[in-house]
């Protein structure tokens, strides 16, 4: 068992309003192998509301690594990205608009829609599922 004085001391270097955040700045302190922990991960998980009252999702590391943790938290590698080579698969002749050619469409999910008055009507739906809709002439399709 730790009394006081073994005890390990740990200092709040980061707090973050959002978990998925905060992982992505644990992950990177533990690849440089400093140990840390998310405080109120759990909590704020449960119910979003409580970040701000408990400060955020603090990140938390030893207190002899506090100042190594937050040089490599502040660190700028923007750079690094100009170097990757970031290819996109070309578009295929499903993703443009059957009617004027344009390869700005939208998602429109029926599910909800379709879901909620099944359930008040007792009537199956045929248009149940998923359609695109062009952003330049308005005209809806359905791909696949």
């Amino acid at each position: 068992m730790y009394n006081s004085v073994d005890m390990p001391q740990f200092t709040t270097i980061a707090s973050y309003r959002d978990i998925p955040i905060a992982e992505l700045a644990r992950a990177k302190l533990e690849s440089e192998g400093i140990p840390c922990h998310l405080l109120n991960k759990h909590h704020i998980g449960v119910n979003w509301l409580y970040s701000q009252a408990l400060g955020g999702v603090q990140l938390q590391v030893l207190s002899e690594d506090a100042q190594q943790a937050r040089q490599i938290l502040d660190a700028d590698e923007s750079a690094s990205l100009e170097s990757e080579d970031l290819d996109f698969p070309e578009l295929d002749d499903t993703d443009y608009c059957e009617r004027c050619g344009s390869a700005n469409l939208e998602l429109v999910d029926y599910k909800r829609l379709s879901g909620a008055l099944i359930l008040l009507t007792q009537f199956w739906l045929l248009f149940w599922g998923r359609k695109y809709k062009c952003k330049e002439c308005g005209h809806k399709m359905k791909k696949g």
